[in-house]
């Protein structure tokens, strides 16, 4: 198990690891979710509808209630539907809020977005919260060199998959998940949090992928991966953010790896 998660301030250089991509222009916001999305969205409406129509006659009986003790009964049996609502509505506000993040994304392996695709998602964050620092968490699945050479290449893939997998079952509609280099994962936080709450919610992911059943991939196989967190400020570019993270994942692996570290 890891030891626990640490933050550093130190501002000394150190080689990230991620490494600045070759200029290319920026990819478009899609104004269109992809299909996926669409029918995330379309299934969540359909939810909200059918928990709304459920609730209509009960609060038309309660309506029509004219004693106080009836009216209180009336009120605690609408309880469950008012709770299915609640729920759905919340679901189809995270559909709506949702960028174009995972299925069908331009990483032809994981299916998550690629490089640029991060790169657009990130700027439609941050115009949605211009003046908030925004959270972001890099995954790198640690020794997968040693997978490709104790196994073979097509493990390696598959641990990447599967990698890819936990972090969708992990991550929230709104956040933006992409395979930016190898075997480092991206996390963009779909909203502002504390850099507290994101160095839980990287805790959870870490202990996740080690967690996983990864003896279905390889028999005697375990994967374990490094997380590196760090705050995007408002105006901040994406490769500086991700500078960051990567010094961050350098503490982890002087630190002997499957753990989480903070670079502010």
């Amino acid at each position: 198990m890891a030891g626990p998660f640490a933050r550093s301030s130190d501002t000394k250089s150190e080689t990230p690891t991620l490494a600045a991509p070759a200029p290319t222009p920026p990819a478009p916001a899609s104004a269109t979710p992809p299909a996926a999305e669409r029918r995330a969205a379309t299934g969540a409406l359909g939810e909200a509808l059918a928990a709304s129509a459920a609730l209509a006659p009960a609060l038309a009986v309660l309506q029509s209630l004219t004693d106080p003790a009836a009216q209180r009964e009336a009120l605690r049996a609408l309880q469950p539907a008012v709770q299915a609502l609640s729920l759905a509505l919340a679901r189809l506000e995270a559909s709506a809020n949702a960028p174009a993040r995972a299925e069908g994304g331009g990483d032809a392996l994981t299916g998550l977005a690629d490089r640029a695709e991060l790169a657009a998602a990130g700027a439609a964050l941050a115009r949605r919260y211009p003046d908030t620092p925004l959270m972001v968490l890099a995954a790198d699945v640690d020794h997968l060199r040693h997978v490709n050479d104790a196994w073979s290449q097509a493990t390696g893939d598959a641990v990447l998959r599967a990698v890819a997998a936990v972090l969708r079952a992990q991550s929230r509609p709104q956040d933006v998940l992409a395979r930016a280099d190898g075997n480092l994962f991206v996390v963009a936080l779909g909203g502002p949090v504390s850099t507290t709450r994101a160095l839980l919610v990287a805790e959870r992911l870490r202990a996740a992928i080690e967690a996983h059943a990864w003896d279905g991939v390889q028999a005697g196989l375990r994967v374990t991966a490094s997380i590196g967190v760090a705050a995007r400020a408002p105006g901040e570019s994406l490769d500086d953010v991700l500078a960051r993270t990567g010094a961050a994942l350098q503490e982890c692996k002087r630190g002997g790896r499957n753990q989480v570290r903070a670079r502010s």
